[in-house]
This record gives structure tokens, C-alpha cells and sequence, in this order.
């Protein structure tokens, strides 16, 4: 709602909730012969697995204020999930129920208040400079449990963050422009006394605060060369918490100090980035090369059915290279290309010798080509064609073969409003996830990807 010709306020609501029918028992696929996982008529154990969420945000924007321009955004996310009913190792305790036999589901609930602020100046030094000041907060509460014996998984967890920031953009030349900032990071994690499972000696955790401060840079350059042609090269260093609740759940031994506490400790990268951008006439395309390090960094690993974090040094490194050709008002063909490779120092001798997998974000290289076609002032198209690379790993067990997908998508506008048809995997192709073949070596996630799926759907602009 625009209150006058500066002022605007927005409210978003979100809602989503999906509950299973608990109609269907999984049936494991056979890795070694292709065979995926798949499901049978039954009725599981324990209760329906389901999660709801609530997202709402409230944002105010004054493009005036005293020649400034504000933006201020409070939000609140209630997040809560159940897992399916599981006759895991880690679950089993022989002082509730003889070993193998006791059916288990976890449980996650969190609920995170926020607050983003920000004030922007862009007319300082005769319009060259452009700052803008800003401080964000961040506060989430939240914990795992067993939900069929009541008991502790993960411990009420508590962080809180501060970040104040100042981010600066001068126009040098007329074709050199430099930006540079700093921000602040004040975090700090509460969590209270806790007994791990028995499955981890059932250990009791003396509860702590720990405290962390890390002052962050960012500096970059961007160089139009030509009227068609511009440089740019950025580098910036990132402050992310670990996941801290399957650090939490993973102790196994008494004595363990949470302050000193590898699992807590948060990871801090340095990220580069490099490349150009052309354009001219009808052809555009962009061209970039990013890396990014940790000394730090945080990698999961699967033992059986546990999944645990091991913090090491990591570094990501990728290319991505993106074109297009407008072959005329109606028509346009883009195509693209991302390659991402990851490694970690498995044996902590400063060497990088190991290969991140798919469990650890590291994505398939992939080619992408598509066509849009605007036929008439009614019909539209859209074909896309979506490659992904085979690729090897350093883990046993773990390959991807890769993969060819079709979608296409039809559009015509109506009277009031637009219909479209759009169809993912066109050809109907029978494949293996990308996560079920590069992240995990067994046979009870083996899962296929979707068929040909047909989604139709109707907008309207008021």
C-alpha cells in the first residue's frame, strides 16, 4: 500500500503445509543393478510424516527521507517438520526396547524473528558516490526431538546476531566504477545441558554460550571497456554458522568443552570472483570464474544411517558461461554452461586431496539450451534442453552417470488473463537423481527422478 508517492508498506504471508496419507511402506532399490527405490501399499509405522511452515514478513520503504532512501523489513519464519518412522542404530536404546526392533521419528522445530534495515545516500560527491549504512538482526530458536519416546536428539538451541554493515560504490571514471564495504558479525549461541542417545554412550553435555565476532571485507571493481564490453572482478569474505544441531546430536564422549568446540566454530570463506559481460546488437554473453575458500569449513559424511559433520578446510571453484542471440523480435536462442569442482583436506596436512561429493552442494556440470518464441500477440513458447555432465568421486560406491532432460511450455493470453501448459521431462526419461547416485552409496535412497509431469496454470494482472 503506497501510503503517499514516497512511502510504501508490504505485508507477504505464506503458508505451506503437506502431510503424508501414511498409505505406502518403501520398498529398497538394488544399486548395483540400476534398480531404484520404490514403494508398496501398506501402512508404515508411527505417525504420518508432515511439515507446516509460516513466513511472515512486513516491509517499509521511504524513498524520501531527507534525500535518502530507507528500507526496513521485520519477518518471522515457524518451521516445524516430522520425520518418517525409522529402525535406525542411532535411535535404539535396549533400556526401552530390545535392539532392532524400536520404530523411531525425529522431529525439528525452529521459530526465527528478524529485522533488516537499511539507509541509502546516492548523490554524495556530485553523484559519484553512493553509500549505504544498514544493521540486521537474527534471532532462532530451535531443537530436534524423538517424537514416539519423548527424548532429546538435538538440545533448545538459541543464536542471536548482530550485523551492522557500511557498503560504498564510486563512479572514478566514467567508465571505472569501484565499490568496497564492512560488515560486523556478533553472534552468539545458547545451549542448554543435555544427555546424547545411547546409541552416542548417552553422554551428559554440559551446556554453554559461546561468543563470536568476525569483522568481514568486500571490495570490487567493475571496467566498461567499450560501449559492448565490461570487466569486472569482486572479493568478499562470508560468515556462516555450521550445522550445529548434527554437530550437537554426534558427541560421544564426556569432557567435550562447547566453547572450544570445532562443531560451533563458524565458517568463515574467502570468495573471489572474475569475469565480463558483451553485448552487441543481438548477441549478448557473460563469462565468470568464482572460488571460494575455507580454512574452516564443514563437510557431511554418511556412516550406515547417521549423517555427522566433519569441519575441514574446503575450497569450491566453478565457471559458468552464459549466451544468448536475439534472431529476431519473436525469437531467442540462450544457451549455458557451469562446471564446479570441490576438495578438502581429508588428512589435515594443508593439502586439498579429496573430492567433495553431491552430499556436500557440489553440483553436476551442466549444459542448458533453450528457445522462446513469441509466435502473435497471444501464443508464446518455450523449449529448454537440460545436459548434466557424468562425474567421478573419491568416495566408493559414489558415480554419476548423467543425464538429458526436455520441459517445453505453451502460453496464450486470454481475454482476462494468460493461460499456460508447461511439461517437465518432455521425453519421459527414466533416470537416477543426481543426489541418490553422488551423495550417498545405498540402496534404501536409490530414488528415480519424476516422469513427464504436466502442470497447467492461469495469472492475471490487476
Amino acid at each position: 500500500y503506497w501510503l503517499d508517492d514516497y512511502q510504501r508498506i508490504q505485508l507477504s504471508v505464506n503458508r505451506y503445509n503437506i502431510k503424508g496419507e501414511n498409505s505406502y511402506l518403501s520398498v529398497p532399490g538394488i544399486r548395483a543393478q540400476g534398480i531404484p527405490t520404490t514403494s508398496v501399499r501398506g501402512t508404515p509405522p508411527g505417525e504420518a510424516p508432515h511439515n507446516s511452515v509460516w513466513t511472515t514478513g512486513l516491509t517499509y520503504e521511504h524513498h524520501d527521507l531527507a534525500g535518502m532512501n530507507l528500507s526496513a523489513l521485520v519477518f518471522n519464519q515457524r518451521y516445524e517438520a516430522l520425520f518418517g518412522a525409522t529402525l535406525s542404530d542411532t535411535f535404539q536404546d535396549a533400556s526401552i526396547a530390545p535392539m532392532d526392533t524400536l520404530y523411531e521419528q525425529s522431529r525439528s522445530v525452529a521459530n526465527k524473528y528478524g529485522t533488516k534495515l537499511a539507509l541509502t545516500k546516492d548523490d554524495l560527491l556530485d553523484d559519484s558516490l553512493k553509500v549505504t549504512i544498514g544493521f540486521d538482526t537474527l534471532y532462532d530458536k530451535g531443537k530436534q526431538d524423538l517424537y514416539l519416546t519423548k527424548r532429546t536428539y538435538v538440545p533448545e538451541m538459541e543464536y542471536t546476531n548482530y550485523s551492522p554493515f557500511i557498503q560504498g560504490e564510486y563512479q572514478l571514471l566514467d567508465n571505472v566504477t569501484l565499490h568496497a564495504g564492512v560488515r560486523h558479525e556478533i553472534a552468539k549461541l545458547q545451549v542448554n545441558d543435555y544427555q546424547t542417545l545411547a546409541s552416542n554412550n548417552g553422554v551428559t553435555v554440559q551446556g554453554g554460550s559461546p561468543k563470536f565476532n568476525e569483522t568481514l571485507y568486500n571490495a570490487g571493481i567493475v571496467y566498461a571497456a567499450t560501449d559492448s564490453l565490461s570487466l569486472f572482478a569482486n572479493y568478499s569474505e562470508g560468515f556462516g554458522m555450521p550445522d550445529v544441531g548434527r554437530a550437537l546430536r554426534s558427541i560421544n564422549r564426556t569432557g567435550v568443552n562447547l566453547k572450544n568446540f570445532d562443531g560451533f566454530k563458524p565458517i568463515v570463506t574467502d570468495n573471489v570472483e572474475t569475469g565480463f559481460r558483451f553485448k552487441k546488437d543481438r548477441f549478448d554473453l557473460e563469462a565468470s570464474y568464482y572460488q571460494s575458500n575455507a580454512k574452516l569449513g564443514e563437510r557431511v559424511v554418511q556412516s550406515g544411517d547417521v549423517f555427522s559433520s566433519q569441519r575441514q578446510r574446503t575450497r569450491i571453484q566453478g565457471v559458468e558461461v552464459t549466451a544468448g542471440y536475439q534472431i529476431n523480435e519473436q525469437h531467442k536462442v540462450n544457451a549455458s554452461y557451469a562446471h564446479m569442482e570441490g576438495k578438502y583436506d581429508s588428512n589435515s596436512d594443508g593439502k586439498l586431496d579429496k573430492k567433495l561429493n553431491g552430499l556436500n552442494n557440489v553440483a553436476p556440470d551442466r549444459v542448458i539450451a533453450s528457445w522462446s518464441a513469441n509466435w502473435n500477440d497471444k501464443w508464446s513458447s518455450f523449449v529448454q534442453a537440460n545436459y548434466a555432465f557424468s562425474r567421478s568421486f573419491d568416495d566408493a560406491g559414489l558415480a554419476f552417470d548423467g543425464y538429458l532432460l526436455m520441459d517445453a511450455a505453451v502460453g496464450y493470453k486470454l481475454p482476462y488473463g494468460r493461460l499456460n501448459v508447461a511439461v517437465a521431462n518432455l521425453l519421459d526419461k527414466q533416470y537416477i537423481t543426481y543426489y541418490s547416485q553422488a551423495a550417498q552409496a545405498n540402496d534404501t535412497r536409490y530414488f528415480s527422478g519424476r516422469g513427464r509431469t504436466v502442470t497447467l496454470g492461469y495469472s492475471i494482472d490487476f
